[in-house]
């Protein structure tokens, strides 16, 4: 059995972004496909079974998601922000029809919740450049010739 190498914080923040884009392209195209697919007539042989690959998509997708959400809870937690994972993660898909409700299952408010926080936290654990050594302090009399000559 191999061992898990650790992962930065870092890193690990830049796969988790990787992750909810993921997880929000997977749930946009399921939604499109279900809408495109509900209730419609067979003319071409398509019919909302012919959602598996978005379903699949979309399941790999939240179970990538799934199993880092705790790690990036206890980030949130630490810089003080709110749990915005628990909520997109039980967001449920196809709960009402596409005549009832265009908007998507996860709201713009919760998108909006959960990109900030992947900023604060990319924010949070970005490299900075090392600052340079500030000159070594000068004698009054050295400040005074500099000045004249």
């Amino acid at each position: 059995m191999e061992q898990a190498v650790p992962v930065s914080d870092r890193e690990f923040v830049a796969e988790f972004r990787l992750a909810v884009e993921d997880y929000f392209r997977a749930v946009d195209s399921w939604e499109t496909a279900y809408r495109k697919y509900y209730r419609l007539p067979d003319p071409h042989g398509k019919s909302p079974s012919d959602m598996t690959e978005q379903q699949a998509v979309y399941d790999a997708a939240r179970k990538r998601l799934a199993a880092m959400a705790p790690r990036a809870r206890g980030l949130s937690f630490r810089h003080g922000l709110r749990d915005p994972w628990t909520g997109i993660l039980r967001s449920p898909l196809g709960q009402s029809t596409p005549q009832d409700r265009y908007a998507s299952a996860i709201s713009r408010a919760e998108r909006t919740q959960v990109i900030e926080c992947l900023i604060v936290l990319a924010e949070a654990y970005a490299e900075l450049p090392v600052a340079e050594a500030p000159p070594p302090p000068r004698s009054f009399i050295r400040r005074l010739l500099d000045f004249f000559y």
